[in-house]
């Protein structure tokens, strides 16, 4: 739960207990209702302002009602880490360390200079994009689809995450120095 949230969490139970507190109060002396009713229907109904504003004050509250209400049916699944269950109980891996497998991976392959990993959750599995920068003289395609293959063996081997999709990004070609560029 976000912080607004939280806020405004605490705004309503304080004024859901001055409205417990009054119901409590005419429990114990019933003719507090009447006067209370009284109150309303003579002095702020008759009269238009108080009456519009006791109306959204009232629709307000109305609104954080319903909010707090659905907020506790929105599934917050975990979005940084894979949860898998087995019979022993269940095994969290964070995406962090599947990133990680995939740099490990491809940083390993022939025409690598260098390589970035990311991670994002997909249902239960996960897609992984690798950026990289290769060498000169190195078959694109072939290295890209042996990138993919090895980076998604690698990852459902080591942690049983099913990869739903490994894309490639080559960067740049690596050339060893640094020109300066024209636009």
């Amino acid at each position: 739960m976000n912080i607004i949230l939280r806020v405004l969490l605490a705004v309503y139970a304080f004024f859901l207990t001055i409205a417990s507190m009054f119901a409590m109060l005419v429990t114990i002396k019933s003719d507090i209702l009447s006067e209370a009713y009284t109150y309303l229907y003579n002095d702020v109904l008759a009269y238009r302002n108080p009456s519009i504003l006791m109306f959204i004050v009232s629709s307000i509250f109305f609104c954080l009602s319903l909010t707090f209400l659905l907020s506790g049916f929105k599934p917050e699944g975990d979005k940084k880490a894979i949860t898998k269950y087995n019979k022993n109980g269940d095994i969290r891996i964070t995406l962090n360390s599947i990133e990680n497998i995939a740099l490990a991976t491809s940083r390993k392959l022939n025409g690598i200079r260098d390589s970035k990993a990311f991670v994002t959750k997909v249902g239960e599995g996960v897609s992984i994009t690798v950026k990289a920068i290769v060498l000169p003289d190195i078959n694109i395609p072939l290295l890209s689809e042996d990138m993919q293959q090895k980076v998604k063996s690698a990852v459902e081997d080591c942690t049983g995450v099913q990869v739903d999709s490994v894309r490639v990004l080559v960067e740049s070609i690596f050339t060893g120095y640094k020109s300066a560029r024209v636009e």
